[in-house]
């Protein structure tokens, strides 16, 4: 959290005018009282990147990046919070009162430790390469050769081998003037019971890997002979490193400047597609999609293409991370990977050529998916498969958040099945008007667990705080008709109470100084809020009308809730409140 006091980061935010500092960067044309450009943070084609002037905010509404003047120059810089808000204070000359010398002190040796350790993993990947070279290198020559590596692809990726001894890059790197306990913290070194310090990596393929800055940040580490467990060892948890919120490859897939991303499994599908001159490719690192990495990739990509083994495991894999990127409202494609295990043993066979024809003949993911679940059952004949495949997809439907999207799969899926489209929309609790059919919702057929709170709702929800967020005073009208009862969301809650704060105390809401208030993961939800127009005729009948529709909505969700509960008690009582 910044130390200084808000109304000096105010002073700062409204001395820089939003529209300057991001024109620096980026190109923005007037578009009504706000200025539109392309997203400097994620790949797009048509401008969706706003700047407020009268907020002092910029939001995107491809990838969800939002903020002040000073989270867009930490962004696009890589700068602490205090640094860029140093910078802007200099560029709009204002003197930032003296801060105490503890915090100065800590803030520093923060930055100097993570530059430490940025430092520390570059030599140790430079040791391990080096190795390439030596006697002791021989068996990870030998592998790279037997997965036909050159030495283009060991030096692109600055490939190498751990040697097989207890402290050879302990050793060396003490040589080099580091603490033993730095070199541990920087997840390069163990420590035994004793307090014995040895390297953590021994006898082993390394993938030194890099942030989107290209700066080396850890290793994933595979043995080369099997009497050596576990198969893979990666870096453990550091203050730069951390294996769920990284992935393998992305600082060279955004240097692509490609619109869409494959993701494969692992360290060596990766090489081998970089090798036959296909940069934009990534990999996981060792565990299976996280919701950081989802919102990494869609931060620099607008399609991600899943390109996972074949087998079981990986369509597991392909399901969950369809599921996942679904969330994050990002363009799904599969291409399946046929006549071969993996991609990597399948470009040694077929090439480049028949690699790229399989980007080229991707499916989308739900598409995909149908065909998947189809080929499990018998469609034609079979009733009771019918019934299960229609199932089978709905969580995946449920997600689908464009009406017109959904419009298609849903009628596609109803042809396959031979069932009507609107059976399927009343199983994901939505009526649709289908040609032939009559719009009605069955009140036999219960919702999709998955789809009871609609996007309507959180919508209306978000139009009611950005009404709020631009008027406080309306507040006063509404007490005691409106509380943080309306909300779910954890970051509306906390909005919302911070404007109910405001409005207690006849305070107007800047965005600025609201921001210092949400971490960073929340910044991007609070920025789309206050991106709203919400100008109005009539605030009061909005606010109105909006409070009524949330009510509303709930209302329908608790209904469905007790019915699939089966209690019949507490639903007639529940229909009695009114």
């Amino acid at each position: 959290m910044p130390r200084y006091p808000e109304y000096v980061i105010q002073e700062v935010i409204d001395k820089s005018d939003i529209v300057d500092v991001v024109s620096e960067y980026v190109p923005l044309k007037k578009s009504g009282s706000n200025y539109m450009g392309l997203c400097p943070f994620h790949n797009e084609k048509t401008p969706s990147f706003s700047v407020s002037p009268q907020k002092g905010i910029f939001h995107c509404f491809g990838c969800g990046e939002g903020g002040t003047a000073i989270s867009f120059v930490m962004k696009m810089e890589n700068l602490t919070f205090l640094e860029a808000l140093k910078k802007l204070a200099d560029r709009a000359n204002v003197a930032l009162p003296e801060t105490s010398y503890a915090d100065s002190k800590k803030e520093a040796a923060i930055r100097d430790k993570k530059e430490l350790y940025f430092e520390l993993n570059k030599k140790a990947a430079l040791f391990y390469y080096g190795m390439l070279s030596k006697k002791e290198g021989a068996p990870a020559v030998a592998y790279f050769k037997e997965r036909q590596l050159d030495g283009r692809c060991a030096k692109f990726y600055t490939l190498g081998y751990s040697p097989n001894s207890r402290t050879a890059l302990l050793d060396y790197l003490k040589g080099e003037g580091y603490k033993e306990e730095d070199i541990f913290a920087a997840g390069l070194a163990s420590k035994n019971d004793s307090g014995a310090y040895f390297d953590r990596f021994r006898n082993r393929i390394m993938f030194p890997i890099f942030n989107a800055n290209d700066k080396a940040i850890g290793f994933g580490a595979r043995r080369i002979t099997e009497d050596v467990n576990p198969k893979y060892l990666n870096t453990a948890d550091t203050l730069i490193y951390n294996k769920s919120k990284n992935l393998y490859s992305l600082n060279v897939a955004r240097r692509s400047k490609c619109g869409e991303v494959i993701l494969v499994e692992g360290y060596m599908d990766v090489i081998s597609v970089v090798k036959h001159g296909i940069a934009n490719v990534v990999a996981t690192l060792g565990t299976a999609l996280t919701s950081d990495q989802a919102k990494l990739l869609k931060r620099y990509f607008n399609e991600i293409i899943i390109c996972y083994d074949s087998d079981d495991a990986g369509l597991e894999a392909k399901k969950r991370a369809i599921m996942l990127l679904r969330d994050f409202d990002i363009k799904v494609s599969v291409m399946t990977v046929e006549g071969a295990k993996d991609t990597d043993e399948f470009l040694k066979k077929y090439g480049q050529d028949r690699f790229l024809a399989l980007i080229n003949k991707r499916k989308s993911d739900l598409l995909y998916l149908m065909d998947i679940f189809g080929a499990k059952y018998e469609l034609q004949i079979n009733v009771e498969d019918r019934i299960r495949y229609v199932s089978d997809l709905l969580p995946y439907l449920a997600k689908v958040k464009n009406d017109v999207e959904l419009d298609i799969y849903v009628e596609e899926i109803a042809r396959r099945a031979k069932t009507g489209a609107q059976a399927i929309y009343a199983q994901l609790g939505k009526t649709r008007v289908v040609k032939g059919e009559q719009s009605v919702q069955s009140p036999d057929i219960l919702p999709y667990a998955g789809a009871i709170v609609s996007d309507k709702l959180e919508k209306t929800r978000e139009l009611l705080l950005s009404v709020l967020a631009d008027s406080v005073s309306i507040f006063e009208r509404f007490d005691g008709e409106i509380d943080e009862k309306l909300f779910e969301n954890k970051t509306h809650i906390k909005l919302f109470n911070i404007i109910k704060e405001r409005a207690k105390e006849h305070q107007r809401l800047e965005a600025g100084s609201v921001m210092t208030l949400f971490d960073e993961d929340e910044i991007g939800e609070v920025t789309k809020i206050l991106s709203i127009d919400a100008m109005c005729d009539d605030k009061t009948r909005a606010v109105t009308d909006y409070i009524a529709a949330i009510k509303q909505e709930m209302r329908k969700a608790k209904i469905s809730e007790l019915l699939k509960s089966g209690d019949m008690e507490k639903l007639n009582e529940f229909l009695k409140n009114k």
